[in-house]
């Protein structure tokens, strides 16, 4: 008789051990999830190649200085990038070199006011990828205040400074006196001579912010001018010449420097020359970017000054006219009767400046020149108009000189109206043209006249369009 196991019945699993299942098998999906990720970055980081941390500029500095720099910090070191191709929009030149992980564009010319600029680097390739990429970086210029003087005593009302910017519709008075002869501001900070009720000159500086304006002390009976500011730094200058009081010596043309923040510590000094003692000023100007002047004494001679006294006094030649220097640059332009030179602050090195001849009509007549480039100018001429009945009048105009072409850029708009001064941007692009009108008459201020009626027009000097005009003139783009 055969006998028979019975089979024993499967047995189920309990709730632990499924539970312990589940788990498992949603742990290794995640782990397989993950290590996907993982992997999928890696790759992205290879694919990417190198990235932009950060970047850093000084957009105030720029639009006031050639050769400013962005200095842009990339994630790895830079093996190489493509320099030549570098874009920036709005257009500027500009070139560039890498050091281990920063890569700093450098501006060869100040920037625009108000404007958003866009810099991109091609081809930078990381020391950790071979894979280029383009680096990326966009900034903001700042808004530019623009400042004129409104002589309204013949009228009987006092005087007024006023300012407008780029961007903002309107203008503010921030300064007012029953007379002001001249006036310059360095960042937020306003100075101006006025001229009392006896004839004698005050100077005062004042926040614009602030309604109570400073005296700064000037010795007794003094004449104050040539009043200007630097564009960089919190310090303007001024001429003063006193007559003997007292048995004490007179100061002629004496250059006076004041420190706007205090940080020099006592009052404003005369600068001195190699002798020890103030020199006699016939002109003088700050340089960009820096602490020092250039003046020029009554003998023609130029000379290297800082204003602090921390260098030497460096003598820079006999010339019989300083033109300024090159917008935003330490380039300075000299003339001389048989030549024009370029003396460059940074090195010493001195350069013939061979202008290009502007393209002028027989009853043109050539005026001041500026130079916006080592071969560029705006020049003001003076037209002699030939009327039909055979009697003449004059008429004026501004233009633009380069090694190709003149270019008309401004123009009075009113039949009548005269160019009386013009003066340059800090940034070389602009140009404030203050002109008056047929019914305009002196206004009889000493030291500094201007003509009644005027009115100041921003001109853009790549275009020739009007950015903005307002009543007025002495723009302080001529006192810096």
């Amino acid at each position: 008789m055969s006998s028979e196991s019975p089979q024993s019945p499967r047995s189920p699993q309990s709730p632990r051990v499924r539970v312990r299942d589940a788990f498992a098998r949603r742990l290794l999906g995640t782990i397989v999830v993950l290590a996907v990720i993982a992997g999928g970055f890696a790759f992205a980081s290879v694919v990417q190649g190198p990235r932009l941390s950060a970047a850093k500029i000084d957009a105030q500095r720029s639009t006031r200085l050639a050769g400013q720099q962005l200095v842009i910090e990339v994630n790895q070191p830079v093996a190489s990038f493509d320099a030549d191709e570098i874009s920036v929009e709005p257009e500027a030149s500009v070139s560039a070199v890498a050091d281990d992980r920063l890569i700093t564009v450098t501006f060869d010319e100040p920037l625009d006011y108000a404007s958003e600029y866009t810099v991109r680097v091609p081809g930078v390739v990381g020391a950790f990828q071979g894979v280029p990429a383009t680096l990326e970086y966009t900034f903001e210029t700042p808004d530019e205040q623009v400042y004129s003087l409104v002589r309204r005593s013949l009228d009987g009302e006092p005087d007024l400074i006023q300012r407008k910017s780029f961007t903002e519709p309107g203008g503010e008075i921030v300064f007012t006196a029953p007379r002001i002869q001249e006036f310059a501001h360095a960042g937020d900070v306003l100075a101006a001579v006025t001229i009392d009720d006896a004839g004698a000159n005050e100077l005062f500086v004042a926040g614009v912010e602030q309604d109570e304006p400073q005296e700064i002390a000037l010795p007794m009976d003094a004449v104050v001018r040539d009043l200007e500011a630097s564009t960089t730094n919190p310090l303007i200058g001024y001429l003063v010449s006193t007559p003997p009081v007292d048995g004490a010596r007179a100061q002629d043309s004496a250059l006076y420097i004041a420190d706007l923040t205090g940080a020099a510590g006592g009052p404003p000094k005369p600068v001195a020359g190699l002798d020890g003692e103030p020199i006699k000023v016939a002109s003088w100007s700050f340089v960009p970017g820096t602490t020092a002047v250039v003046v020029q004494d009554f003998e023609q001679s130029v000379f290297l000054v800082d204003a602090f006294g921390s260098a030497p006094v460096t003598p820079l030649g006999v010339h019989s006219e300083v033109r300024g220097f090159v917008p935003g640059t330490s380039r300075l332009v000299v003339a001389d009767p048989d030549r024009g030179s370029m003396i460059d602050l940074t090195d010493g090195t001195t350069t013939t400046v061979d202008l290009p001849v502007p393209s002028l009509g027989d009853s043109d007549y050539p005026g001041r020149l500026t130079m916006t480039g080592d071969d560029r100018y705006v020049l003001s001429v003076v037209m002699v108009v030939v009327q039909p009945d055979g009697s003449t009048s004059i008429a004026s105009r501004l233009a633009q000189v380069d090694a190709t072409s003149t270019t008309d850029v401004f123009t009075p708009a009113s039949e009548g109206s005269i160019i009386r001064e013009y003066c340059i941007s800090p940034n070389g692009r602009y140009a404030a043209v203050t002109t008056s009108d047929a019914q305009g008459r002196p206004d009889g201020y000493p030291g500094l006249p201007g003509y009644t009626e005027s009115t100041m027009s921003v001109v853009d000097l790549s275009s020739g369009a009007v950015e903005f005009s307002q009543s007025g003139g002495f723009s302080d783009w001529c006192s810096s």
